[in-house]
């Protein structure tokens, strides 16, 4: 049967699908909080782990709007990743080298630069306390000038990614400049918060899976809760094989497809649960993992 392709209700704005008025949502809460914090008219400390949770969020929208704009125009998707780029400290262009080109098409090998392999301590809560890090210092060592490649063979691409930079990057000086205290703690930290838990994320999905296999790749979380806040990101198999399906599809492509024939051990209710269960584990990735 079919995936459905239908949206769920009018799209309002432009949207692509209504659905994503929830992404909307958490990303201007999210832009609020950030704004209020750095000016100093309201700081907490539970709104700032609010921001930094959101900042994670926001790292997951900028995935999901990377994959398939959040609206139908492009201009508006432009301005949409302009926008994005407050939300988790990075210009959403910045993830399509690493992401789209290298993870997606080359999961978990050696071209892949969030490959499992590198998490090689015994105890694997280590493992992913310092996998983002690693995974960092891979992207800057092997990433080639992706610029320099989109100005040929992506123009289009290329012309966003110098809008998004320039923009976020003259915003951020200037906020250094006006107060370089808050800029680093109400901005820095959770920017940096988002990011670690963006790129940390592949180990609970992918370490210790199979590369090789059509279902067995990469671990679910199934779980209600979960995927209603990070915007269904558990159905992550679903997601591998078809990356330009819009995010509310992945639980109706994962109960037709995937979970007939994926090993139930990597399916999970609940985050937490697959979180404890990683966490706790011995880590045996394999050192050359193949090419899916």
């Amino acid at each position: 049967m079919p995936v459905s392709r239908t949206s769920g209700g009018a799209p309002g704005f432009g949207l692509r699908y209504a659905v994503d008025w929830r992404s909307v949502v958490f990303l201007g809460g999210h832009l609020s909080l950030l704004a209020l914090h750095w000016s100093g008219v309201w700081r907490s400390v539970p709104t700032f782990v609010m921001t930094c949770l959101l900042a994670f969020i926001a790292a997951v929208i900028a995935h999901n709007h990377m994959h398939l704009g959040i609206f139908r125009g492009r201009r508006a998707n432009s301005l949409f990743s302009v926008v994005l780029s407050f939300g988790f400290g990075e210009p959403p262009t910045g993830i399509v080298t690493a992401h789209n080109e290298r993870h997606h098409r080359h999961c978990d090998s050696e071209l892949d630069f969030v490959r499992c392999a590198q998490a090689k301590a015994r105890w694997n809560w280590v493992n992913f306390l310092v996998f983002p890090f690693v995974a960092v210092r891979t992207m800057m060592r092997e990433k080639d000038r992706d610029l320099r490649r989109w100005k040929v063979a992506r123009p289009k691409l290329y012309r966003q990614a110098l809008l998004e930079r320039g923009v976020f990057w003259a915003v951020l000086l200037l906020a250094l400049l006006a107060d370089p205290m808050s800029t680093l703690i109400y901005l820095a930290v959770p920017w940096a918060f988002g990011q670690f838990c963006i790129i940390g994320i592949n180990l609970l999905q992918h370490q210790d899976c199979d590369p090789g296999s059509e279902f067995d790749f990469a671990r679910n979380v199934t779980g209600r809760l979960a995927n209603w806040v990070f915007l269904n990101s558990g159905f992550h198999t679903a997601h591998h094989l078809r990356p330009g399906l819009h995010w509310s599809k992945l639980p109706e492509y994962h109960a037709q497809v995937v979970a007939p024939g994926i090993d139930p051990r990597l399916v999970h209710g609940t985050l937490l649960g697959a979180l404890w269960q990683r966490l706790t584990a011995r880590a045996a990735c394999r050192e050359n993992p193949a090419p899916r």
